[in-house]
């Protein structure tokens, strides 16, 4: 079987890529249309996709910093969910990356999230027991409680504090 890797996404692509992006997340985790497009020109953002057949079937959403990635957005199609996709493409990435990488989560309070911690897990991820809210991306919205999770060991208050900052200020524009 073929190793599963991500490739960088093309603008021509984002159809695609935001079609997977409004399936898999609620609209209060995702951005609108127009404000989502306009990240490609971030220098930071870094949109990710897998294809077969020219048919894009996985998405993940980046932001590189100096000392780390922050996954924004890790989606697979429906038609592949649950045959190890995921999980492929996820490890690869992370094989290939030299920096730290963290990511947010619902915290464990259902059986889908608990589920979903118990994935990134199983990839050497850490959930950290920080405090921590996730801003708004569209107007209206309200920030919500969610979980960091650290690629490959858990991070301590001092760093944390530092990741955070720096995904307020870039991220969220806050």
């Amino acid at each position: 079987m073929m190793k599963k890797k991500f490739i960088d996404m093309k603008k021509e692509e984002f159809e695609s890529f935001f079609n997977i992006l409004e399936k898999s997340f609620p609209d209060n985790e995702r951005r609108k249309y127009v404000d989502q497009l306009s990240l490609l020109d971030k220098e930071n953002y870094r949109p990710l996709i897998f294809k077969e057949k020219d048919e894009v079937l996985a998405i993940m959403a980046t932001w590189e910093f100096e000392k780390f990635v922050f996954i924004e957005h890790l989606a697979v199609d429906n038609k592949l969910r649950g045959k190890g996709v995921g999980t492929s493409l996820i490890d690869n990435y992370l094989k290939e990356c030299n920096k730290e990488v963290f990511l947010e989560v619902e915290p464990p309070q259902c059986e889908i999230s608990t589920k979903r911690i118990k994935f990134y897990e199983k990839l050497n991820f850490y959930l950290n027991d920080f405090y921590y809210l996730q801003q708004p991306l569209n107007e209206g919205d309200l920030p919500f409680e969610l979980k960091i999770m650290s690629y490959d060991k858990k991070i301590d208050s001092k760093d944390f504090k530092e990741y955070k900052n720096i995904i307020y200020k870039e991220v969220y524009g806050k």
